[in-house]
């Protein structure tokens, strides 16, 4: 009798909830199945089908999970359990939100070509286009929807997961599926202004041209890189074509032309004069194009980048500047595919030339080419970027997340970053933060931004270790920050030398310095300069060594109280580089900056 009641104990608890979530995970993939296959095929009543047949699954995966609450208890486990639950029942709240938008397509479905026509993959964003214009209406309806589903899944601890299990990536599908289920929510809430203007930034209903600017992040500037090479991108309805591409330095010997015969306002800033030679050694004389993102400021430096190129007479014809860096080109291959430009291939396996991704040798080789003058130099950054697009549009359609997700983090790591002539869109991209602006605030505020002035492709190899002392007494507040520049890699000929740093470092406006270690020339004080006190110096780091700069302040006024305030900005194209705070002799955050963080610390 005990025997038969302990079977029915485990049938009703163990057994038939398991083979409930094998059933239903089953279903749930052969309804994806059914999805995707629908979405390839442009066929509404193919993903109304598939959407019904996935939430059938995701219901009976939720009741499966329900007699396994015991599982909750267990250690190890019950983390796992939790984050199941939270996965399926944010699943149901967005197949309800997905439920809603396709059915406010039915009416239009013939116009938007969603009765089973084949859509060519350069039609596929002006397809996009078209079709949110018309769920934009329906943001407000699914909303609620989605604030559930990412309120389900926002505690989900995605580092406890395994990088991979049994030859399948584990870590970031979740982080992927978290990202992609809270990001939907944050499209419909704080990026709803700039989707409501992406249909006109797309080209609907007239076209809009972009100025594609590639900065090389591995020799960093002060707005993520040395700006290599660019390309004009025309977006009409959604329809991508590049009208020309070269590299920066074509540009700046037009305008060498131009002010042979004109006078042309071109006074450098001065630690360009005392930091960046020219090739041949001679003092720098000229401000160039190449060198014009000078100030952190992505907005500044852009509009500098303007008024240098309007000494060439040719007119701006673009309707905004976006810049990337490699690390863009680097993610986004990885989810296409190995890319082949020009006879070369660019792939995301690592290259033992470099000890890093094979694409970003690529990119320093081909940066090599350009900065040597080389004649037969080609411009292939307009190619590469139409590849990626090509093969991003053309990729099976449960890559989608990946993209997104992709895009949005690149964004918010400040490698794809925007200026756009249409005031309302850069405000709109602004509140996302991906204008790369160097933001007010009020309270205590830190931003590291390191220039290499003429130490090559180093910064590959370069890195930083970060860790602010805040001592809070009474109505002073004193800090000790000490960066610890490192690079561990050998000398690699072009790729990795001595690595010539003039860094800044962006205070409260008012700080006061009160000593400095590691600087190779004594750290000064810029008074006031974006509405920040800025102090900066010079250090130079030779492979295989590491070099601290130590910099004591004292800030204008007691920013004590309940809590303490503090925002720290990452420099754009920066690698995320690992930070501790401390206050008052208490561990109290230790990080990677991966993006803008803000904190509100006890004291």
């Amino acid at each position: 009798m005990k025997a038969f009641t302990l079977f029915i104990i485990l049938l009703i608890f163990l057994i038939l909830p398991i083979v409930g979530v094998f059933v239903s995970a089953k279903s749930m993939a052969a309804g994806g199945k059914v999805l995707n296959q629908a979405v390839k095929n442009n066929d509404l009543s193919g993903m109304k089908n598939g959407l019904g047949q996935v939430k059938a699954a995701d219901n009976m995966l939720n009741i499966s999970l329900i007699p396994m609450f015991w599982v909750r208890i267990i250690p190890f486990l019950g983390g796992y359990y939790a984050d199941a639950t939270h996965f399926a029942k944010a699943s149901q709240y967005e197949l309800d939100a997905a439920g809603i938008l396709v059915d406010s397509l039915e009416p239009h479905k013939d116009d938007l070509g969603l009765n089973g026509t084949q859509i060519p993959g350069q039609d596929k964003i002006a397809q996009f286009v078209k079709i949110l214009n018309k769920i934009l209406p329906e943001i407000d309806k699914v909303e609620p929807q989605l604030k559930k589903a990412s309120d389900e899944v926002a505690s989900i601890d995605v580092n406890k997961y395994p990088e991979s299990f049994a030859g399948r990536r584990i870590r970031s599908l979740v982080e992927t599926g978290k990202n992609f289920i809270m990001g939907a929510h944050y499209a419909v809430t704080e990026s709803k202004d700039a989707l409501i203007l992406a249909p006109a930034a797309l080209g609907e209903p007239s076209a809009k041209t972009y100025l594609l600017i590639f900065q090389n992040d591995k020799e960093i500037r002060p707005t993520g890189g040395f700006m290599t090479a660019y390309a004009t991108l025309t977006l009409d309805k959604g329809r991508l074509s590049s009208t020309q591409s070269d590299d920066i330095y074509r540009l700046d010997e037009k305008l060498l032309e131009v002010c042979k015969n004109k006078i042309c306002p071109l006074t450098p800033p001065e630690p360009l004069v005392k930091y960046l030679p020219e090739a041949d050694g001679r003092e720098r004389t000229a401000w160039s194009m190449r060198d014009s993102n000078f100030s952190p400021d992505v907005p500044t430096s852009m509009a500098q980048f303007e008024k240098l190129y309007g000494f060439l007479g040719e007119g701006m014809n673009w309707d905004g500047i976006i810049l990337i860096d490699t690390h863009v080109v680097e993610e986004l291959i990885k989810i296409t595919g190995p890319i082949e430009v020009f006879g070369t291939t660019y792939s995301a396996d690592n290259d033992p030339r470099c000890n890093c991704p094979n694409v970003i040798y690529e990119l320093e080789a081909y940066a090599q080419i350009i900065e040597k003058g080389e004649a037969d130099r080609k411009a292939i950054l307009g190619t590469l970027m139409q590849q990626i697009l090509a093969r991003s549009l053309g990729a099976a359609t449960d890559k989608l997340p990946e993209f997104v997700n992709a895009g949005v983090k690149l964004a918010n790591g400040k490698h794809m970053m925007f200026y756009m002539k249409d005031q309302k869109l850069q405000t709109a991209l602004s509140k996302l933060n991906w204008t790369g602006d160097v933001r007010p605030y009020t309270y205590d505020y830190l931003m590291i931004n390191d220039s290499n002035f003429a130490g090559g492709k180093t910064n590959l190899y370069v890195r930083q270790d970060v860790k602010l002392d805040i001592d809070v007494d009474n109505d002073k507040v004193k800090h000790t920050l000490t960066i610890k520049y490192s690079n561990p890699e050998e000398y690699k000929v072009w790729l990795n030398g001595i690595n010539r740093t003039y860094f800044r470092v962006y205070v409260p406006a008012g700080s006061k310095l009160t000593s400095s270690k590691g600087s190779e020339v004594p750290v000064s004080t810029i008074d006031e300069e974006l509405g920040k006190t800025v102090f900066d110096g010079f250090l130079q780091i030779r492979p295989g060594s590491s070099k601290d700069i130590v910099l004591e302040y004292e800030l204008p006024q007691n920013l004590t109280g309940k809590d303490y305030n503090l925002l720290i900005q990452k420099q754009p194209g920066t690698k995320d580089f690992e930070y501790t705070i401390n206050v008052n002799g208490g561990a109290k955050e230790k990080f990677k900056l991966d993006t803008d963080k803000e904190f509100k610390l006890s004291i």
